[in-house]
């Protein structure tokens, strides 16, 4: 369902990246399954996704791309994350970053959207 959602928001989109929140919890798996299945369809965005659990008080910050393209993945994150203390790494093409505190995912949305 969360797939077919960025497919959709990749369709009608400007501009090579997509930031949206959709909360699933912090499942890694779950977050790994949406990339490849987004991916098959979508070859030209780059996407950044936050998950919340609001009982842990934490949130995910995941990105992906397709292989090849123009965006770093990593830079990405990092940069959105940047100040909140998160947790993570990745590769150029995926990566995620896990943080503490409910209140920084508007801060996290704001700045993966200007970059």
């Amino acid at each position: 369902k969360i797939a077919e959602e960025l497919i959709t928001a990749a369709s009608s989109a400007e501009g090579t990246k997509i930031v949206v929140r959709n909360d699933f919890g912090l499942d890694g798996k779950a977050a790994k399954s949406i990339a490849t299945t987004v991916g098959k369809k979508v070859k030209d965005k780059a996407f950044l996704l936050v998950s919340a659990d609001e009982t842990a008080g934490r949130f995910m910050v995941f990105a992906f791309a397709p292989k090849g393209g123009d965006v770093d993945c990593k830079a990405w994150v990092a940069a959105a994350t940047e100040g909140t203390g998160g947790k993570g790494g990745g590769k150029k093409d995926s990566a995620q970053s896990t943080i503490a505190g409910l209140e920084k995912i508007d801060g996290v949305l704001e700045k993966a959207k200007s970059l």
